[in-house]
């Protein structure tokens, strides 16, 4: 499953232009122009972020609502007031938003406030470990480097790491939108994964389950002392 972020708003333009951004580096978009059916949708567990337009009804009561949900999991809440309502940003700022921006905003400015998780989160399985926000990772206290794919795809695993799954949804999480992936090819960068996570005397961290797909192995089999012994085999 995709992360997913949700657009509180009623402007058709935002609507459309930020779908497709977010769905351009690998996220859902789930609109609502409602304040309350936004509030419904931030309440799954894939949300990560919401934009919320200061034009809809209710529109700072339903961010700090927004905010609450904070105490179950990290929730990146940004805001968009027009230029003359600088009481609204003011209001919205302390009702948790964590950034607030006026119209007219760079499309780019939006995805980055987004997308970018929060100073100090991180995905963790065992001894690999992701900061999502400076692109790092690790395994065993040791950096590793890797490519954008394997990034995307070890996020994805990381994201959902009890779940195995298919090379077909492997390609629509990982890859950009309207690029032909073959499924072969997803082999590939499996073993170019496994290889980049090698610690000598480590268990593999990818599970390969034949006739489905890949995930990852339970967290207490990856220590460097675990019994899986591997070598970067596909």
């Amino acid at each position: 499953m995709r992360p997913s972020i949700v657009i509180g708003s009623g402007d058709g333009d935002l609507c459309f232009i930020a779908r497709y951004l977010l769905e351009q580096v690998g996220f859902e978009a789930n609109l609502q122009p409602d304040a309350d059916d936004m509030l419904i949708a931030v309440g799954r567990d894939s949300v990560c972020a919401l934009l919320i337009d200061g034009r809809i009804s209710e529109a700072v009561l339903a961010c700090e609502k927004a905010c609450t949900l904070r105490r179950e999991r990290p929730i990146v809440v940004v805001a968009l007031v027009d230029p003359t309502a600088h009481g609204q940003g003011l209001a919205f700022l302390n009702a948790g938003a964590n950034e607030v921006f006026v119209r007219p905003v760079p499309p780019s400015h939006l995805l980055r406030a987004l997308t970018t998780p929060r100073a100090g989160e991180r995905l963790v399985h065992g001894e690999v470990e992701m900061d999502i926000s400076a692109r790092r990772v690790w395994r065993a206290s040791r950096p590793i480097y890797l490519p954008r794919i394997e990034f995307a795809i070890l996020r994805h695993f990381l994201l959902n790491p009890d779940a195995v799954f298919d090379r077909w949804a492997i390609i629509k999480n990982c890859w950009p939108r309207g690029v032909f992936v073959d499924p072969r090819t997803v082999n590939v960068h499996i073993g170019r994964l496994r290889k980049y996570l090698y610690v000598d005397g480590a268990a593999d961290p990818i599970r390969s389950v034949r006739g489905i797909g890949y995930g990852l192995h339970p967290a207490n089999s990856l220590s460097v002392q675990g019994r899986e012994r591997w070598s970067g085999r596909d």
